[in-house]
Parts: C-alpha cells; sequence; structure tokens
C-alpha cells in the first residue's frame, strides 16, 4: 500500500496531482486545510492524503511504458474514468497475447460520453476514478476550495476502512476462493476479447464497452479487498502522532509525557521515568491519569535528593556566577537563622569589585546587628579569627565569576576561609537559567567541589525542570530554595515535597479546586 500526501492551493489542484502520481484508483484518506501558508507568497493550501495499492500502481506504470508521447499527453488529460478504461484495455491486451489496448482506448476517445453521474461535493469517500472530473472542471474556481466538511468526511472514510477490516477478516475464507475463481475469470475473459476482435465493428464496439465495465467493476472488489488486507500494515502516524511517540512512548502516558516536558524536564529524564512506569504500571491503572500522576510523584520523591543537614559546620562559602542571587540569598539566610532560630551569624563578602555590592550586604547586617567584614586578600580572615570564636555560623559571600581562565579559579581558591573546620560549599543557581547555560557555567564550579546547590529567583521562573535536571546531572542534593523578594519570609531550606509541588504546580491545583 502506498501512502502519500499532496499539497496544492485548492483541493481540485490537490486532486489532480493524486491522478498524476497515484493513478485513477487511488483513494482520498483525509483533506485538511493548512494552518500555515503555502509557498513564498503566503497563500493558503489544503493537504490531500490518498492511498492505492501496489498492484494498482504497477498496473498505471505498466500502462504507460505502452504509449508513445502522442498518446501519453492524451492520456494524462483524459478523466479519471478514461485512464481506467485504458489500463483495463491494457491488461486485457496481456491476458490476450496483443496490443489491442491502445486501439480501444483511441476508440473509446472517438465515442459520445457517458451520461454523467450526479454531482459530489467537496471530498467523496470513494476512489479517485468515481470523482465526476468533467463537472469538476466545468464548476467555478470558487467550488474547488477546501470545504470544512471534508474533514468529518476523512474521518467517516477511515471508519468505513476499519470496519471493512473487520469484515475481510471474518471473510478471509471466501476472499481465498475468491481469488482462486478470479484467474479463471480473467482467462475466460480473455478468450472473450479475442473473439469480439471477429465479430462486426457495432457488435464488437457494444461489447468491448460491457467487457470494460465488467474488468472495472472486478477490479474495483479485487482493489477494496487487497486494501482492506493491507490496510493493518499501513503506519497509523501519517497524519499526526501523540507527544512521546518518537520515543516509543505509548498512547495512554503520553498526557504525562507532555506535562512533564512543559515543565521543563529534559527529554531523556521524562523517557526513564515514563519507560519504567510503562514496565511497572498495570494496564488498567496507564489509562487512568491519577494513577499515571500519582505513580510518578512517587516515583521522583524516591529520586529526588536534599541535604538533610543543611547547617552542618560553622563556615559556609556561597559561590556562582554572576547575577544568581549569592548576595540575597545570604541575606535571607542570615535573616532566618537570626530571627527565627536565635544564631549568631557573621558575615563577610570578597565582591570588591561590583559596585555597591558591601555596602548593601553592610546595611543588611547592621539592621540585624550582626558583625560584618570585608576580605580582600585571604590573610585577612586570621585577623577576624578571634572574634568568630562565639559565632554559630559564618557565612562568606564570594565575587560573582563565570571561571573563563585560571587566574579566576585561583583567586577564587585563595579566598576560602582559613581555618581547621570543615567549610560547606554551596553552589547559588538562578532557576531562570537555560539548562545548557546553567550546565555549561557550573561545569566549570564543579572543580571546586561544591557540595549541595541553592536554587533562586523560583519566583519568577515559568518552569522548574531544572531543579530536577540539575540534580540528577551532577548528582548532589538540594540545599534550600529562594521563592521571593521577602526577607526572610522568602526563604526556604529544601525538600522533596517542595520540587514535586512546584512541578506539578500541586497547591495551585488545590487552591483553585477550593475556590470552585
Amino acid at each position: 500500500m502506498q501512502v502519500r500526501k499532496f499539497e496544492a492551493r485548492t483541493i481540485k489542484e490537490a486532486i489532480e496531482l493524486v491522478k498524476l502520481e497515484l493513478g485513477p484508483d487511488a483513494i482520498i484518506l483525509s483533506a485538511k486545510e493548512n494552518v500555515k501558508k503555502f509557498g513564498l507568497m503566503g497563500e493558503s493550501s489544503v493537504e490531500v492524503t490518498a492511498a492505492v495499492s501496489e498492484t494498482q500502481l504497477h498496473a498505471k506504470k505498466l500502462a504507460e511504458r505502452k504509449m508513445n508521447l502522442k498518446t501519453r499527453e492524451s492520456f494524462v488529460n483524459s478523466t479519471a474514468k478514461r485512464q481506467r478504461k485504458f489500463i483495463d484495455a491494457s491488461t486485457l491486451s496481456d491476458a490476450a497475447g496483443h496490443s489491442g489496448g491502445m486501439e480501444m482506448y483511441a476508440s473509446d476517445q472517438q465515442q459520445s460520453p457517458a451520461p454523467k453521474p450526479q454531482k459530489r461535493a467537496g471530498i467523496t469517500q470513494a476512489r479517485y476514478v468515481d470523482i465526476d472530473e468533467e463537472e469538476m472542471q466545468a464548476a467555478p474556481a470558487t467550488q474547488s476550495t477546501y470545504s470544512p466538511n471534508a474533514a468529518r468526511q476523512a474521518a467517516a472514510t477511515t471508519a468505513a476502512l476499519r470496519q471493512a477490516t473487520q469484515n475481510a477478516q471474518a471473510n478471509e475464507a471466501a476472499h481465498m476462493a475468491a481469488q482462486n475463481a478470479a484467474a479463471q475469470k480473467a482467462s475466460a475473459q480473455a478468450a472473450a476479447y479475442a473473439a469480439e476482435q471477429n465479430a462486426p465493428a457495432p457488435a464488437r464496439r457494444q461489447s468491448s464497452s460491457d467487457s470494460v465495465q465488467v474488468m472495472a467493476l472486478k477490479n474495483e472488489i479485487d482493489n477494496l479487498k487487497a486494501m482492506v488486507e493491507r490496510f493493518q500494515k499501513v503506519p497509523q502516524n501519517f497524519i499526526s502522532m501523540h507527544p512521546g511517540a518518537e520515543e516509543g512512548i505509548p498512547f495512554e502516558l503520553s498526557p504525562m509525557f507532555k506535562k512533564l516536558e512543559e515543565s521543563g524536564l529534559a527529554i531523556n529524564h521524562i523517557c526513564d521515568i515514563l519507560r519504567y512506569a510503562n514496565d511497572t504500571l498495570p494496564p488498567e491503572h496507564k489509562k487512568k491519569r491519577a494513577f499515571v500522576e500519582g505513580w510518578v510523584i512517587r516515583y521522583m520523591l524516591d529520586q529526588i535528593i536534599v541535604n538533610e543537614k543543611p547547617m552542618q559546620g560553622r563556615f559556609h562559602v556561597f559561590f556562582g556566577a554572576t547575577g544568581q542571587g549569592k548576595t540575597s540569598t545570604v541575606v535571607k539566610m542570615a535573616s532566618h537563622l537570626v530571627l527565627k532560630e536565635k544564631k549568631k551569624v557573621a558575615v563577610f563578602t570578597g565582591d570588591i569589585f561590583k559596585v555597591g555590592a558591601k555596602e548593601q550586604l553592610k546595611t543588611y547586617c547592621q539592621i540585624l546587628n550582626i558583625p560584618f567584614g570585608v576580605m580582600k586578600q585571604a590573610s585577612d580572615w586570621r585577623e577576624y579569627e578571634p572574634l568568630l570564636k562565639n559565632m554559630d555560623y559564618i557565612f562568606f559571600d564570594t565575587a560573582g565569576t563565570n571561571l573563563k581562565s585560571g587566574a579566576d579559579l585561583d583567586r577564587l581558591r585563595a579566598m576560602m576561609p582559613i581555618t581547621n573546620d570543615k567549610v560547606a560549599l554551596h553552589y547559588v543557581q538562578s532557576a531562570l537559567a537555560r539548562d545548557a547555560d546553567a550546565f555549561e557555567i557550573a561545569d566549570r564550579f564543579k572543580i571546586l567541589g561544591f557540595q549541595d546547590v541553592i536554587f533562586t529567583r523560583l519566583d519568577e521562573a515559568v518552569q522548574q525542570g531544572l531543579i530536577y535536571n540539575f540534580q540528577k546531572r551532577y548528582d548532589v542534593p538540594l540545599h534550600s530554595f529562594g521563592i521571593g523578594s521577602h526577607i526572610p519570609e522568602d526563604f526556604e531550606f529544601a525538600s522533596k515535597e517542595r520540587v514535586v509541588d512546584m512541578i506539578f504546580n500541586l497547591s495551585k491545583t488545590l487552591k483553585e479546586r477550593g475556590q470552585s
């Protein structure tokens, strides 16, 4: 079975392409008006999907090879019904062992046209040969444009084909007997056609016409049988594919594939989750979205890693690229510990390059009434050491850098606290960054060996998938989140439930249900 798509400005031009490429026996499966414009001038277009059996297409090509240039030109310009007659005559000539098909076609061209059947509107649910082309050519141009009912008619055609497939399977034994009888019938018709050539001219023309009609009916029946037998082998995605089909995700899980993709999860992580779900979930549960979503949430809760002891140790260093929210994170975390947990916190900064950075941080420390200092070189840690003995936590806000050179890395390493205590290294990442940009910069900082990651500006991000993608890529736990501009209210330590809530918008969904 050959299935092809044809695009043209009007439905008439599209059907002409169907006839030219696939022949008069092509079946029109669907027709639709394209949303995108056609051609360089941006004109609207119509797309027609048609199918033809291999046998019918082979018969058309075989008949065309017998034509000379003049006959072929006449054949192309003929209506589909006349083309069908010539192909039938050519088949008869092969069976009878002579070339009477060409003369029959020429004789048929000279005969008076038969009465025209009732005019069909739009796209018919039949072979192209049954479309009345002569009326179609005589109709105004406005009648050849795409009809809105075409999609419904194409859908009805598809339903009819599926029903026909079931009937064909139920009558498979009868069809095999019909095929054996068809060979005997073709031989008898070939002998009858040979006898007709010896009859008087008027009788021969009448008999030839009847024989062609019988052959056309037989071919139509055989074509339908062949089509319904092979229909199940035709790819069913020539019109559209469900989300995730290219990755091998079944149709039942496609809504979840789309939801995770819209949340920003990487395709490879989505496929890992849903393939495991497909192998694990019972078939009846895959069809229920609530079951699938609950399973995926449970799976992600098991996969997400958070720092269970985020404030372990006294010294905490915050580093990352410029503009990721390091200073805001230091202020929020210090405010949370001082105001809510009544801890003693000292804050230091190594950012002497950014205008106003140290002044801003100093102002916040004065409001909180906590120690503040500026580190210009590593030896400054020795001077502040006596003042830090009574502190519960010491925060160091490093200068923002992208580590584009070895000198930047050496400078950052040289500014690390000089202490015998364990130093916690926190990488700060904005949730607004694209995955590729975030990974490129994080790869440079990975050499420092950061122990966890802090995500900021979550209130501004539309997608939260970067949180899951980052944690899976670097296999580091999540430390905390900055979810707004309020201090210290918009700071919280990371939890698995919070990540799933942001990815699936669970709080928003529950709120909307409560209001309704």
